[in-house]
Parts: C-alpha cells; structure tokens; sequence
C-alpha cells in the first residue's frame, strides 16, 4: 500500500463521517476547533493532519480514530486486513516518529 492510497483513504472517510453527520466542513472544522482551510486541505489530500488534529477530528465526528483509515468497501475474506494492519502501523509509526521530532526541536 502507498502512501497515497492511505491519503485517500482518509480523505474519503473524513468525507463518509461528515456527510453522515450532514455537516459542510466548516460545521466539522467548528466542532473540530480547527480552522476550515485545513479540513478543506486534508479531504483535498494537499495536508497530512498532526496527531492533535487527527484527534480533533475523529472526536468531532465521534468514530474511533481507527475507522478513519479502514477501507470503504472492506471484505473480511481478503487481504484488506493485512493491508489494514500495515497502514495504521505505519501511521502510528510516523505520528510517533513526527511527535519525537518535535519534542526534540524544542
């Protein structure tokens, strides 16, 4: 799985929750407390969220962060699972590599 395809994943479910929820994304950037330009910007795929956002975000919509990243149309019989597993792995990989960055660049 590419990086990409990650991007768009999450893009499509942010999209999925807040559609659900019927809110435009300045009603979900509200809720968020983040501004609408972001929300805009990651659904857009030009923005990869930061930890604190992505929380933000999956509070708003009140979905487990988790389901951001599941597949739209998943099937327990196939290797989505695997590929499931890889991409939030490497997520959480990078938000703590990221996290750690930061903290040291204080």
């Amino acid at each position: 799985m590419e990086s990409q395809e990650i991007r768009e994943r999450l893009s499509q479910n942010i999209k999925k929750y807040r559609k659900r929820k019927d809110w435009s994304q300045f009603q979900l950037a509200e809720s968020a407390g983040i501004s609408e330009q972001t929300v805009n910007s990651i659904e857009g795929l030009r923005l990869w969220p930061s930890d604190n956002t992505f929380a933000k975000i999956s509070n708003a919509l009140e979905v487990d962060l988790y389901k951001l990243f599941v597949p739209q149309k998943f099937d327990m019989h196939s290797e989505s699972i695997v590929d499931l597993k890889h991409a939030v792995v490497k997520t959480v990989e990078s938000l703590i590599h990221d996290t750690l960055q930061d903290w040291e660049d204080q």
